[in-house]
């Protein structure tokens, strides 16, 4: 490994020689920088990162006795005034320091380490963390309580003068050094953008024009501001200083800074362009010409590029008699922008079936260049006709969960519009049995926003009975589905209990209660019941229980009307009907 002299005699033999050493080989500037040649834009800036990174990386303060440096050693070799090689060049105030007057106790008018990308700008602790934060391409000796009054700022032109470095002016969220170093902050900000690209854990450090990052202190990893930091890199070329600080800082960390080596690399990485173009439409929503929208639809307009909210109005129409639906003024919480689309929240309700336009004035949509959507003028361009709503129900009869409901019921439903059959069938379930009914049926008759479905045959005495409707069944007059009862709870009823049922509960004849019943019926006057027989209407015996006990259960039993017969132990027979529910 070729090892360095550190002396001020190779210094000024290296100064403007056309050789630069590696800590491998020595190799032109040329050379060094081969592997950029031809490249521009994106491509020249990854070539260049490709070729600086991986550079020797310094200790903040405290070396191993592997290094050769920290940053204080560095910042006094390259920093040093060319005149007194005790002394440090300060960068904001032009000062000569001893290099002894280190600001380690926060001497306000000593020196410290100034860094030109500001830490709190997504370099990290240059305690703990090597590399951006203890890279000397971008530090710079500097007096104390200068560096506190620049702080975080962005460099920018103007604010007032600074009483210590009287020829920087600064305000709330810039910085503007002397003229003389204008150019040397500039490259060593380049330097750094390029440098960064999220490789190896290291951060991706980006220029921004935004200056409302300036003075935020969330590690964020951007800076600025790029176009006066472009000009700045015009208006003050790089000199013979900023050459040999260069050299020194390859000597000590390996790496150079491409843009005092090519400033014109500049403009070639960070290529102005004028964006002169207005937005293009690239989508509708709904798409020109639709049908079937729905009532409470968004119409959503999209562009090639990020919109911002402009000046003007958004009117919706009707296209028959042209006639004002709504109208939306910005600023307006119904106009809705988000990247590259408008959203448009019409306040009111669609009308059924009806056919609308949207005309956008020029200047409601702008692009970040402050170029405007010229508008839409023309009916023909956006508009879409709306859907017609489905039926719903009013009113049942009988009611949901009404009870005593005569067994000769007819089923009537009660629309919130005129409807017709559709294509589909009513279907009655008492949980056994099915009744289905078409409602293309004579027996379902329609008559504007009422249904009537009259059932054939009575329904079975004190019985549960729920309503099922297909969907597309019952549509509306102008052919909008209803879209059908499906839950067995959504509908339902429970038949009467017909009067006349035998209750010979009176006197010593044996008898059963409750009567209808569900579960279990229980035996009175029992004392004489020899046998108990229950049969269906048919006669046929269902059940035959010797001496029977006080309580009979019936859980088996289907619902339906049954007769109970006990017989005696005198042969006499006593019967009384039973309904199972």
């Amino acid at each position: 490994m070729i090892k360095f002299l550190h002396s001020k005699l190779f210094l000024s033999l290296t100064l403007f020689a056309a050789f630069a050493f590696s800590s491998t080989a020595q190799v032109t500037v040329d050379e060094y920088y081969q592997p950029a040649t031809g490249k521009t834009g994106s491509e020249l800036k990854t070539a260049l990162h490709n070729i600086i990174k991986g550079h020797t990386e310094l200790p903040y303060s405290t070396k191993s006795a592997s290094d050769t440096y920290n940053v204080w050693e560095a910042l006094e070799e390259t920093d040093e005034d060319p005149s007194n090689s005790d002394n440090v060049i300060l960068i904001y105030t032009g000062r000569s320091i001893p290099k002894s007057e280190k600001s380690k106790n926060s001497e306000q008018d000593y020196w410290n380490r100034e860094h030109i990308w500001a830490k709190s700008h997504g370099l990290g602790d240059p305690y703990e963390d090597l590399g951006a934060a203890t890279d000397i391409h971008a530090l710079r000796a500097c007096d104390a309580s200068v560096n506190s009054a620049r702080s975080n700022k962005f460099f920018d032109n103007g604010g007032n003068a600074h009483s210590e470095a009287n020829l920087c002016f600064y305000d709330s969220d810039s910085w503007e050094p002397r003229d003389a170093v204008k150019g040397d902050i500039a490259r060593m900000i380049f330097y750094m953008a390029v440098r960064y690209e999220n490789e190896n854990g290291e951060t991706d450090l980006e220029l921004t024009d935004d200056m409302s990052y300036s003075t935020i202190s969330d590690k964020t990893p951007v800076f600025g501001k790029l176009e006066t930091l472009k000009i700045w890199n015009s208006q003050d070329p790089v000199d013979d200083t900023e050459k040999s600080r260069n050299e020194k800082i390859y000597t000590i960390q390996n790496n150079r800074n491409p843009f005092i080596d090519h400033p014109e690399w500049v403009d070639e990485v960070w290529t102005t362009v004028v964006d002169t173009e207005s937005p293009e439409v690239s989508e509708l929503s709904p798409s020109n010409e639709t049908t079937n929208i729905s009532l409470t639809a968004n119409c959503i307009i999209k562009f090639n590029e990020d919109i911002a909210e402009g000046t003007g109005s958004v009117i919706i129409k009707k296209y028959d008699d042209d006639s004002v639906f709504e109208t939306l003024t910005i600023p307006s919480v119904r106009l809705n922008y988000t990247s590259n689309q408008l959203l448009i929240n019409p306040e009111a309700k669609f009308e059924e079936g009806t056919k609308y336009y949207v005309i956008i004035d020029n200047g409601v949509i702008t692009d970040a260049s402050s170029n405007s959507f010229d508008g839409i003028s023309d009916k023909e361009v956006w508009n879409f006709t709306t859907t017609y709503s489905s039926p719903s129900i009013v009113e049942f009869s009988p009611e949901d969960d009404s009870e005593s409901v005569s067994v000769d019921t007819d089923l009537e439903i009660t629309f919130d519009k005129d409807v017709k059959a559709g294509d589909g069938s009513v279907r009655i379930f008492n949980g056994s049995t099915e009744i289905e009914i078409p409602t293309s049926d004579a027996s379902v008759t329609f008559n504007g926003e009422q249904v009537t479905i009259n059932i054939a045959e009575d329904l079975a005495v004190n019985t549960e009975y729920y309503v099922i409707i297909d969907e597309n069944a019952i549509v509306s007059a102008n052919g909008a589905a209803f879209a059908g009862i499906s839950s067995d709870t959504d509908w339902s009823f429970t038949t009467e209990l017909p009067t006349g049922i035998d209750d010979f509960n009176a006197g010593n004849d044996p008898s059963f209660y409750p009567n209808p019943a569900k579960n279990e019926i229980r035996i009175k006057n029992r004392q004489d019941v020899e046998s108990m027989h229950i049969s269906n209407l048919t006669g046929r015996n269902i059940m035959e229980i010797k001496s029977p006990d006080t309580r009979i259960s019936i859980t088996n039993l289907p619902k339906g009307m049954y007769f109970v017969t006990f017989i005696t132990k005198n042969g006499n027979r006593v019967t009384k009907k039973l309904l199972k529910r």
